[in-house]
């Protein structure tokens, strides 16, 4: 007698399951199987037994809400109009009325993920991108680096030395003048051609240890810039408390007129007598 594999009854009674929600005793008398065997080995997950659930009950709310649906369109239009001062242009257009409920047509005014205004993180291409007809190749640049020019510039460099190496091989075993002349000509454009690149290195790696300084020091000049905000915002402050007491500030010019004008005669010579 071939021995029975549980394993395999087991995922074909899950998958009933899942689909239809059926329970393990129907299944068996369904399929011929002893359902008092069947339980010792085919075991239904929580998860999938409460998911299967679910299944069968939103079925059969669809089925219900269908049903409804249909019951009530059907009322509609068998329903006459009753009134009989209606006109009979009324009465056309009650004939004439949709079979069909209109829907509303609103939405969530207000969904969870809604963007904010000006947000752009939709638009994957935009600028130049549109005139050219190339998604991969702004793909691929917009993910590159002032770095990565570097490097395939240096790889251009290597690239034309490499060239001319063969030409000069190429210009060694020519034997016509017109090659010679040829390969001079392109010895010459390709001599050109490595030093723009040359030149194009020494650009980038300045570029590189500007910025390089730039984020050293862009810290230090927001703390200056803090530092002195901070500081003439302190100096106003001081100076409207000053102002609104009426209290101005002390010199030595400021003590001696006030002596002056402590004096019997205000400061005034004129009433000093003579001697």
């Amino acid at each position: 007698m071939a021995k029975t594999d549980w394993k395999k009854l087991e995922q074909k009674f899950q998958r009933a399951h899942a689909r239809t929600g059926v329970k393990l005793q129907d299944w068996c008398k369904q399929n011929g199987i002893s359902y008092d065997t069947a339980r010792r080995h085919i075991k239904l997950r929580k998860n999938e037994q409460e998911s299967a659930q679910k299944n069968a009950q939103k079925k059969e709310q669809k089925t219900a809400q269908n049903s409804e649906h249909f019951s009530d369109e059907k009322s509609s239009n068998d329903a006459p109009c009753e009134d009989d001062d209606v006109s009979e242009n009324d009465e056309e257009n009650c004939a004439d009325q949709p079979e069909t409920k209109r829907k509303s047509g609103k939405g969530n005014p207000y969904p969870v993920a809604r963007f904010v205004e000006r947000n752009t993180a939709a638009v994957k291409h935009r600028g130049y991108s549109k005139y050219l007809k190339a998604d991969a190749l702004i793909d691929d640049a917009s993910e590159m680096a002032l770095i990565d020019e570097l490097v395939f510039t240096r790889a251009r460099a290597l690239s034309v030395t490499t060239t001319l190496k063969r030409m000069f091989a190429d210009l060694e075993k020519a034997e016509s003048v017109e090659t010679r002349v040829d390969l001079y000509g392109k010895i010459l454009k390709a001599e050109q051609a490595l030093d723009r690149n040359i030149g194009r290195i020494e650009s980038i790696e300045r570029t590189l240890s500007t910025l390089d300084v730039y984020a050293a020091t862009t810290p230090k000049i927001i703390a200056d810039t803090t530092r002195i905000k901070a500081a003439t915002a302190k100096l106003k402050a001081e100076t409207d408390i000053l102002t609104s007491q009426k209290q101005g500030v002390t010199t030595p010019m400021t003590e001696i007129v006030s002596t002056l004008h402590d004096m019997s005669h205000s400061g005034r010579l004129d009433g000093i007598p003579e001697e």
